[in-house]
């Protein structure tokens, strides 16, 4: 920079200063021209203010008459100061106030009309805050953000918010009602049923509206559900109690406290006053239950009774106009059946006592007729010494009708067993016969015979036999698994009683060629059975179960096993 531009600079600046020195001169004189205005810095005015559009200027401007009526003011009463003898000290401090006043005047107006746009402001932002939080819990879609704009006047905005939450509230409106209506059920439904309704905190609770709705309505779906399950419930047990009260001859109080009117009403009053709470459905559901328990008792001791007393007139042999009951008794569970049932038998028990060696003889009967069933053998009878007793006492017998009892419940507990072992028996039977037939010569000559059908029957046998016997090894096993004893028919185990049983099928078809090998007076050709032969023949001489009583259930079985001890043990 040259020393010529310096000295320029210097000269500007002295300049400002000798104006801005002017212009306090003007300003305490309180006069100054407006073609010619102050710096800006002295006026402690921002250099943007000066940049506001037009119409800001123009205001400012209407203001001069204002001004002018102040500085006249001024001067009229620095006049009367003046000439009141005042120094210029005490004047110029006199108008300092004055000014002083009017500063802290406006500036108070500034601020109260400040506070009065943020009281404005935080209202609209109050309201625009209500629409969106509304707008999410009734998933709206509102502009909010257009409302928030520079180019509105706060009132402006204001009008625009309230619009806005209007609308929004009337769509809440509706929402409320239907919401309300759904409300209205679900308390109705809650207090017949004594259940919890469900309750919203709306200041704390963001939960959608529509959300709100879809609970409640499924809510109540439930409550209905559970008003019709109840409602069966309580049906079901109120006709579950009057069935009861006819099969147990029950009186009106049904087994309950008399005055108990609660428990009555709900078994006995109408439908529509019992309030479907748990409680009440428990209640009944109790009684009920209390009411089954004493018919299923009293079942239990009919089908008893019944059995006792039919097992006493047919061992007692009695005749039909000897009977006081007649078998079978329809509803022998009511307890006035259980009564006649009761002294029935004591009438029967006493000609027992009459008859006993008639009625032990008769048990006995029917001792072997169940030994029978269940493969018993010789050992196995004579082990039960009061079988065979000449002594006909009461104690003989309860012997007597403890053993029957105990081969009743074996018989029962391995009832399976043993009826595929007796279906094996049969088809054993017949295939033995269709063997014996199939080794005839004749059969050719017969009418009708077929080498085919025959075959066909042979294979069905076979299968047959093979399927039974499996299902007896199976049946078994099972029962050796399940008591630890092995299981035995006819005194071996099963697998060796059927092998012995085809070994000797096979032993006797040989003697019966050596025998028929004689009666032509040839020498017989024997191989396995020639050791055998005395045995057979003596066994011809002999009936015993192993051939000749087969299916037969009135002959007792010769060589049976004995019957485990755990073998009455339930399953």
């Amino acid at each position: 920079m040259t020393t010529e531009d310096t000295s320029s600079n210097e000269v500007q600046r002295n300049t400002a200063k000798e104006r801005r020195k002017e212009w306090r001169k003007n300003m305490s004189d309180r006069t100054f021209s407006l073609e010619d205005p102050p710096n800006n810095d002295e006026l402690n005015i921002s250099s943007t203010s000066f940049r506001q559009d037009q119409s800001s200027l123009e205001c400012r401007l209407e203001h001069i008459p204002f001004y002018s009526w102040i500085e006249s003011n001024l001067t009229i009463l620095r006049t009367h100061l003046i000439r009141r003898g005042l120094n210029e000290q005490d004047i110029n401090d006199k108008e300092q106030t004055i000014i002083n006043n009017l500063k802290t005047y406006l500036q108070e107006l500034n601020e109260i009309e400040k506070k009065e746009n943020d009281v404005l402001q935080a209202r609209i932002r109050a309201i625009l805050d209500e629409c969106i939080h509304l707008n999410r819990l009734l998933k709206l879609d509102y502009g909010i953000q257009k409302i928030e704009n520079e180019e509105l006047t706060l009132f402006q905005q204001l009008k625009e918010a309230n619009n806005q939450l209007e609308k929004i509230n009337e769509v809440l409106k509706i929402k409320l009602e239907e919401i309300n209506q759904l409300k209205l059920i679900e308390e109705k439904l809650c207090n017949k049923l004594h259940e919890q309704s469900i309750e919203f905190d709306n200041e704390v609770d963001q939960m959608p509206y529509d959300k709100r709705q879809e609970i409640l309505e499924q809510h109540i779906q439930d409550l209905q559900n559970l008003q019709h399950d109840r409602s069966s419930a309580i049906e079901q047990a109120r006709k579950q109690i009057h069935e009861m009260k006819i099969e147990l001859d029950l009186d009106n109080t049904y087994n309950q406290p008399t005055d108990n009117n609660q428990v009555l009403s709900l078994i006995d009053g109408p439908v529509y006053l019992i309030e479907l709470s748990k409680t009440n459905v428990e209640h009944l559901r109790t009684i009920a239950n209390e009411l089954d328990t004493l018919y299923q008792a009293n079942r239990i001791k009919a089908e008893h009774l019944v059995n006792t007393l039919n097992a006493l007139y047919e061992r007692l042999n009695l005749t039909d106009s000897d009977k006081y009951i007649k078998l079978p008794l329809d509803k022998p569970h009511r307890p006035e059946n259980l009564i006649l049932l009761e002294k029935e038998i004591d009438r029967c028990k006493e000609l027992r006592r009459q008859n006993m060696r008639t009625y032990i003889e008769n048990i006995r009967d029917e001792i072997f007729a169940q030994y029978e069933k269940c493969f018993y053998g010789r050992e196995q009878m004579e082990s039960f010494l009061p079988l065979y007793s000449n002594e006909f006492t009461e104690e003989s017998l309860e012997e007597h009708e403890k053993e029957l009892e105990e081969i009743n419940m074996y018989y029962i507990h391995n009832e399976q067993l043993f009826v595929n072992l007796a279906n094996w028996h049969e088809v054993w039977a017949e295939y033995r016969e269709f063997q014996r037939q199939a080794s005839d010569p004749d059969r050719f000559k017969r009418r009708g015979y077929s080498a085919v059908q025959e075959e066909k029957q042979r294979k069905h046998l076979e299968f047959s036999l093979k399927k039974l016997q499996d299902t007896v090894v199976q049946l078994s096993k099972e029962y050796e698994h399940e008591f630890g004893y092995q299981f035995l028919v006819e005194g071996v185990p099963v697998k060796d009683f059927f092998n012995n049983e085809k070994e000797n099928y096979s032993q006797e078809k040989e003697l019966e060629r050596a025998r028929k090998q004689l009666a032509r007076g040839q020498t017989p050709t024997m191989t396995h059975a020639q050791s055998n032969i005395k045995r057979l023949e003596m066994s011809t001489k002999t009936p015993g179960r192993q051939q000749t009583n087969i299916g037969k259930e009135s002959e007792i079985k010769a060589t049976t096993p004995f019957r485990p001890t755990s073998g009455i043990h339930k399953r």
